[in-house]
């Protein structure tokens, strides 16, 4: 067993390199050393969860929190696995303690707004993101958070100048080259975006958001996704409001050829054909958007790292 010290500096330098799985030894030699110290409960909550080890990680970060009740870190470091697992609303708890006790720190206001956006509060994780920019002005992983925060919206400018920023930051960073890859998706340069995304795995294998997007090219490149893929990439770029006003227009328009085909004395056969087109429509759309993320997590999941994909 290495001393705390050695344990600790050991640790950092393979965390530091991404090497989050042999991290973990040293980690536990730190713990072994010193059960009550937060900063290793710290680390190797950090280590486990980017390798997806949730539970794990969960515990490692409530005894950070356990043993450094004040430090703003491992509040932090909580919040970030509990939205993980999907447990928002402890996780914006999390955060909001984090923040309380830092608000300085541009990082607390970056998780926050993350959580925000999932919970669907878009104007407060506006707000949030605001402030974190306002304290890390240049750090990518806020300007990334703009950026995808612009894609839910299917905002590609806003997309493509986040993906811009980053890469100007930094020419390799993984989620510059995944916000330009669904700006060119959007656009249909479908190889462009496999190239992409393909480049930013080569720098982050395990990246969720580039594997997303992988998944999201190779279903745009078949028929029956590409067209659930183009109607839900519509109806997110309309936005909630217009997209009722259009799905209404729609119900309008149906109803006006009922009336037009009685007025016409059609045979029966066609309002019934009518019918039939008008419930497809309304069961297409409100499928499209399950469907594609139902096809993107099977994708995700049976993913593998060549062109051929």
């Amino acid at each position: 067993m290495r001393p705390y010290n050695l344990a600790i500096h050991h640790a950092e330098a393979l965390l530091a390199a991404g090497n989050w799985a042999a991290a973990i030894e040293p980690l536990r030699d730190a713990l072994t050393a010193a059960p009550q110290e937060a900063y290793p409960h710290l680390l190797l909550a950090r280590a486990l969860r980017q390798q997806g080890r949730l539970t794990g990680a969960r515990y490692e970060a409530d005894r950070a929190v356990e043993h450094a009740p004040l430090w703003h870190l491992a509040h932090l470091e909580l919040a970030q696995i509990l939205l993980a697992q999907q447990h928002e609303r402890a996780a914006l708890e999390a955060a909001d303690r984090a923040i309380e006790l830092d608000p300085e720190d541009g990082i607390g206001h970056l998780v926050r707004a993350k959580i925000l956006r999932v919970q669907g509060k878009r104007a407060e994780a506006r707000a949030s993101l605001a402030a974190a920019r306002s304290l890390e002005p240049n750090f990518p992983p806020v300007i990334a958070e703009e950026g995808y925060a612009a894609l839910e919206q299917a905002r590609m400018e806003a997309v493509e100048a986040s993906g811009r920023e980053i890469l100007s930051l930094n020419p390799s960073n993984p989620d510059g080259l995944i916000l330009l890859g669904h700006a060119q998706l959007a656009r249909g340069d479908v190889e462009e975006a496999l190239r992409l995304a393909l480049s930013a795995l080569a720098h982050a294998p395990t990246d969720l958001d580039a594997l997303y997007l992988l998944a999201s090219v190779k279903m745009r490149k078949s028929l029956a996704g590409g067209l659930f893929w183009r109607w839900n990439r519509l109806l997110v770029k309309l936005g909630e409001a217009k997209a009722i006003f259009f799905v209404v227009g729609i119900f309008v328009v149906y109803r006006w050829a009922l009336l037009a085909s009685d007025d016409l004395g059609l045979p029966e056969a066609v309002d019934t054909l009518l019918m039939v087109v008008y419930l497809g429509f309304v069961i297409y759309t409100l499928s499209a958007s399950a469907i594609v993320r139902r096809m993107i997590a099977k994708e995700v999941a049976r993913v593998r790292l060549n062109p051929s994909f």
